[in-house]
């Protein structure tokens, strides 16, 4: 079997959350008795994260170009990699409905186990598009088990007749040691953003509009060429673009409060992860499902300038117990998503006449008849 890791196909130097080359593989035997893979069509953090604590081999398959020559390329790369390896289950990021449907295909011919680990974007589209919804909508409903980081789209999935587990992004190991401070000055904030449609950017942006006047300085990751904006309205913000990981998390590390914004309902957004694992103070979106997931360990807000200013000053001024809190988070997260990951192993490793396991997982783990 192959040795268990972290493998990249990728021709193309990643953004700030590329591969974290200090994560060292985890080994479990007993998933060395089954062919695990995980296969990415990108470099996401969270199939980073979740694969290595299983314990399961993650090929990460990325190429630049137009849509569909990459297309082309990453699906003849993912037969090569399934004939090779010839693996009895294959967990698969979603987005890409691309990749999701070709495994659905190769499952027929290859007879493996498909699991889905269903990001936002894998089990509801943007924007209301019918027609892709449905697609989505039709692979759910044919794989064998899918993952997903609320009960919202749990519940979902329930109603098309897929088993579905919960499992949170397990948070990645920050780098302690940076060289500079890039973020330098009392009163930095750190904005991770990728100027998709779902962020409130203009409105963080039109925050600081007031806020550079109390000695605050706004600092913007991502790709700023996608921004549906003319940023030369805001002179005050510091756009950064795409960032070298250690650079990311420099300026993740040397910011005095991070912000992750979004207006999506059901969305856990990758920064906030990395700030709380990195010990930061941290301003997110006001949703149902963030809320419930972090507590107290976050300062929330409202997608509006006025209350992104606020939440702001709010931050700022308990800082001190908000990285108290982060602590205090951390530690119980811990605790939990060690019973989360036995719990999904355990499914992994389920054999069941028809792929699909007896059992439905709800979101703490505790399996529960289907409806």
């Amino acid at each position: 079997m192959e040795p268990v890791g972290i493998h990249s196909s990728c021709d193309h130097r990643a953004p700030a959350n590329e591969t974290l080359g200090h994560l060292k593989p985890i080994r479990h035997e007993v998933l060395e008795q089954k062919r695990l893979l995980w296969i990415d069509w990108g470099r996401n953090l969270r199939s980073q994260t979740l694969s290595r604590r299983l314990g399961v081999l993650l090929e990460q398959v990325c190429y630049d170009g137009g849509r569909w020559g990459r297309y082309m390329r990453s699906g003849r790369r993912t037969v090569a990699i399934i004939h090779r390896i010839r693996p009895d289950v294959v967990i698969a990021t979603n987005p890409s409905i691309v990749l999701g449907i070709l495994l659905l295909f190769l499952r027929g011919w290859y007879g493996f186990k498909l699991v889905s680990d269903a990001h936002h974007g894998g089990v509801t589209t943007a924007r209301s598009r019918r027609c892709l919804q449905r697609l989505v909508d039709f692979h759910n409903a044919h794989v064998d088990l899918a993952i997903v980081t609320n009960e919202t789209h749990a519940r979902f999935l329930a109603s098309l007749g897929t088993p579905a587990y919960v499992c949170q992004d397990p948070l990645p190991d920050i780098p302690k040691a940076v060289n500079s401070r890039p973020a330098s000055g009392h009163r930095s904030v750190f904005l991770i953003s990728s100027f998709d449609a779902d962020e409130p950017y203009e409105a963080a942006f039109e925050a600081f509009r007031g806020l550079q006047k109390d000695g605050f300085a706004l600092f913007v990751s991502g790709n700023y060429r996608k921004a549906k904006t003319d940023l030369s309205r805001f002179p005050w913000v510091n756009f950064l673009g795409f960032l070298p990981t250690d650079e990311y998390y420099a300026y993740l590390r040397s910011a005095s409060i991070v912000m992750d914004l979004t207006t999506m309902e059901n969305c856990l957004v990758c920064g906030a992860y990395e700030a709380l694992a990195a010990g930061k103070p941290l301003i997110v979106s006001r949703t149902v499902a963030l809320s419930e997931y972090f507590g107290d360990a976050v300062v929330l807000t409202d997608n509006t300038s006025e209350a992104i200013r606020e939440s702001v000053l709010s931050a700022f001024a308990q800082r001190d117990q908000l990285v108290q809190r982060t602590r205090d988070w951390v530690g119980r997260n811990d605790r939990c998503m060690e019973q989360k990951i036995a719990g999904l192993r355990a499914l992994l490793l389920t054999p069941n006449g028809n792929g699909r396991p007896d059992a439905r997982p709800n979101g703490d783990g505790r399996p529960h008849a289907r409806r």
